[in-house]
This record gives C-alpha cells, structure tokens and sequence, in this order.
C-alpha cells in the first residue's frame, strides 16, 4: 500500500501541509468536521488539533483507516465508501482529490451539501479543466482516464448553493489539471433590509430596484394599515397597539409604540408570511435602537439580512414634535402684530372659564371666535353697573376648543386682567357680571356664556352678600 499523504518521517506523493495551506479551512474549535476519502487522517488530526468536538474520516481502504486510527486515536475512522456517509449533520465538509472517482460527481456534492450543519460549508478541492463549454472533460492520467468539470458546467452544478471559489490548490507533479478550492454552502434566502426613517426615499428604491430583479417587496406600512382596517388577521396586542391613535400619516409614531412594546416579533412573523418562498426586500423604518433584534429574528429565520444604508439627499427633516413646537410659537408670535384682512365679525360667542379676585385684581381666562376663527379686538367687561373696556389681553392656544369648534387654528384663548379698587372677592363682581367680545364689524356680540363651576361659585357668592346685607 504506497503512503499518499506526507508526515514526518513518512513523505508520501502528496504535499499534504503544502494543501492544507491552500484549503481556507474555516474556525473549527467546537464544531463537526468530516472528511471525506481521509487516507491517512492527516486532516481530522488537523481538525482534532484546533479543538474540533467531533473529528470523522471516512476511506474505503481499511488499510488506511486503520493506520488513521493509531496516528489520531482521538478521531474517528470508518473504512466505508461514499455511499455510506456517517450520521451528521457536520459543520465542516473536505473532499480533496477525490471527487473526480465518483460516478455521479454532481450527485456527490449534492448529498455533502444535504449533510451540512445550518451555517455549513463544504471545502471541494479539484481538478477544474479550462474552457468556455459546460461540459464533463475525459481527462488522461498515469493509470486511469477520469472526467473533469469546467467552470461553466460548475457553475451549472452549484446554481442552488452560496459558493466562492477560494483560490489555486498546490500543484503536484503528474497533475494533469489544475486544481482548485471551493468553498460551498446553502444558499440562504436574502432580506434586504430598507429599515431608514420616513422620507428617506426607501419606496422609491425599492420600487426601481427589487421587482427587475424578481424579488418581492413587503411594504410595511401597507402590513400595519392592513391590520389597522382588519383586513389582515395579527396577533391580539398587535391588533390593539397599532390601532392605538393610528394615523396614516404618523406611522412612525406607531412603529415605534410596536417595537417598545416588544411587539417586534409579532411582526417580522408577519413579513415573512407576506415574503413568501424565496429573496425579499423590506420597505419599513424599523428605530435604530430595535434594528439589530430584527436582524438576528431573521438569520434564524433562516435568512441572511442585507442591510441598505445611505444617507437622505438634501436637508434632513425637523422631528415632527419640534415642528409642532415651532409652528405654534411662530403662531403665537403674531398675535401681537395682527393684520386684518377684513372686519371682525360681530357674532363673536365665547366663554368665560374662570375668575380670579386678590389685592383689587380681576382676571378672568376663557375663550372667544367668531366662526372663522377669529377673536375679537377687544373685551367688554360688566362688574357692578361700570362696564370695562380691555383692549389688551394675552391670547392662548386652546386646542381643545380648535377641535369642538372646527376652527382652521387653536389661538382663540384670552387672559384678561382688570386693576379695580374695592374688589376682594367673587361677591363684589355684582350679581350682573359679564362678559363680550368687541369687533371691529357691526352688531352686538352676545354675552359670553359661564362656565358651570364659575357660575355656581358667583351665585354663591352673591347669596353670601345677600345674606350678610339681611
């Protein structure tokens, strides 16, 4: 039996460190490692030596196998053909100069792949024969005539599968072809991630990118406003959390409630539903601060993520709080220097919502418009039998009365304070208190109505004065 593979001591008619050094092995401390046609073990002891947990070989010649297992006793060795592959799954797959002896070698490459751990690979060391044509090559050696693949035929063969070729293996005297490695593994199904924030153009480049490419596109904006209008069956808190104050038009708002809600889960279950079989892109903004748990739900969905990133043309958008903040101090700004394009009307209705009497000062808060929403220039104020004109008052945003009312704006609150001496409570307002708004148009403005806690107070209060005048 002549020795093939080289040991110290022992050189045989393979440069075996030499190859070794060609294969790209991946880490292999912890994991499974098979090689298959192992001669003499040279690459399980390898294995065994950076601390794989399980190191097999498999040779049909029980000659070398048992030589195999004195060099590396700590392996294990079946002398067993190919057709008897041992139990797996295993992590890490050699065949070395050895596929070209099989007689369905695509069938072969096949079966070691099926025999891969999830994140598998099978390292294939071979002759690759130079042509153009796909196409098995009857190629002569010193003893024997085998068949060798091209690349394109390869290519053919490994369509199904994520491979790289590595690089050249050693070339040894009396090759006939030239070797080379491949690094093979299962091909995983891609997510394209397009988690940016809204605005960002993420739509746009998914619509031009992924259909030519015939990879489906998961809107998930369209998954949430789906469920929203129940035309989408989700899980119960899902259901409920997106249907929480949901608005088309602040979808990131509820985006972000889903995910701190640890709700994230629930629906990345439900783009994979929606992605079906094969290759998808993800059209969502996902937070920053949630995308990695949606990356890693999806590796073990079995996919590989492809995160997109790029930076927004043009200026960034302002946080919709902070343009809401603005938006109503620039507002309130120019109440103060208004310009009226028109007469205010005088069918101005508004309330009074509370009074206030300490040390000669009347303040009094409320709200008044007419239907455009416009307040009036002045406010006319009975207390007793004199009628008070205030021509200046702070005015406030009442959103509350915004949206009861239908107003195109909020700024329709008043706080008016009047300096009168001799008043020191609610009783010396007068049984004929009021309160109305002067425009600029013409017609009397009705008087404002009460709120129900004031007037009880000031009836109250009037009866108090009554009684102490009794």
């Amino acid at each position: 039996m002549a020795q093939y593979q080289s040991f110290p001591g022992a050189p045989g008619d393979s440069l075996t460190l030499d190859k070794l050094n060609t294969l790209s092995l991946p880490e292999l401390k912890g994991r499974s490692f098979l090689d298959v046609g192992c001669n003499e073990g040279f690459f399980c002891g390898f294995a065994r030596f950076l601390g794989a947990a399980r190191s097999v070989g498999i040779d049909h010649s029980a000659g070398f196998i048992d030589r195999a297992s004195q060099r590396f006793p700590d392996c294990e060795f079946h002398a067993r053909s190919w057709d008897q592959l041992p139990d797996g799954p295993f992590d890490v797959i050699l065949l070395a100069s050895a596929l070209h002896y099989a007689e369905d070698q695509a069938a072969l490459v096949h079966r070691l792949v099926e025999l891969l751990s999830f994140d598998g690979v099978l390292v294939l060391e071979l002759g690759i024969v130079t042509s153009k044509k796909s196409e098995w090559v009857k190629v002569k050696r010193g003893s024997d005539e085998r068949f060798f693949p091209t690349m394109p035929l390869l290519r053919e063969v490994l369509a199904d599968y994520a491979w790289k070729w590595m690089g050249p293996s050693v070339r040894q005297s009396g090759d006939p072809v030239p070797r080379h490695v491949l690094h093979i593994s299962r091909r995983r199904r891609a997510a394209y991630l397009l988690m940016q924030p809204p605005a960002f153009g993420k739509s746009s480049i998914s619509r031009s990118l992924f259909p030519k490419a015939g990879v489906s596109v998961v809107s998930g904006d369209q998954v949430i406003g789906q469920i929203a209008a129940g035309k989408l069956a989700a899980p119960a808190a899902l259901e409920q959390a997106i249907g929480e104050d949901y608005s088309p038009f602040r979808l990131d708002l509820a985006i972000q409630r889903l995910f701190d809600r640890g709700l994230g889960e629930d629906l990345v279950r439900m783009w994979i539903d929606k992605a079906g079989p094969g290759d998808f892109a993800l059209d969502m903004y996902v937070p920053a601060e949630h995308q990695g748990a949606v990356k890693e739900q999806l590796a073990a969905a079995g996919y590989m993520p492809v995160v997109l990133d790029w930076r927004r043309p043009g200026a960034r958008l302002m946080p919709q709080d902070a343009v809401r903040s603005a938006a109503e101090a620039f507002y309130m700004s120019m109440a103060d220097r208004p310009v009226q394009a028109r007469p205010v009307a005088s069918g101005i209705v508004g309330f009074v919502d509370d009074v206030t009497v300490s040390a000669g000062k009347v303040t009094m808060r409320g709200w008044a418009a007419d239907a455009d929403g416009r307040m009036p220039v002045s406010l006319s104020v009975r207390i007793g039998d004199t009628i008070h004109v205030v021509d200046n008052f702070e005015k406030q945003m009442r959103p509350d009365v915004q949206r009861h009312m239908g107003l195109p704006h909020a700024l329709v609150g008043y706080r008016a304070t009047l300096d009168i001496k001799g008043v020191g409570g609610l009783a010396d307002l007068g049984s004929g208190f009021c309160v109305q708004g002067i425009g600029d148009g013409k017609g009397d403005s009705p008087v404002f109505r009460l709120a129900s806690p004031l007037a009880e107070a000031l009836d109250a209060a009037s009866d108090t004065n009554r009684y102490q005048a009794q």
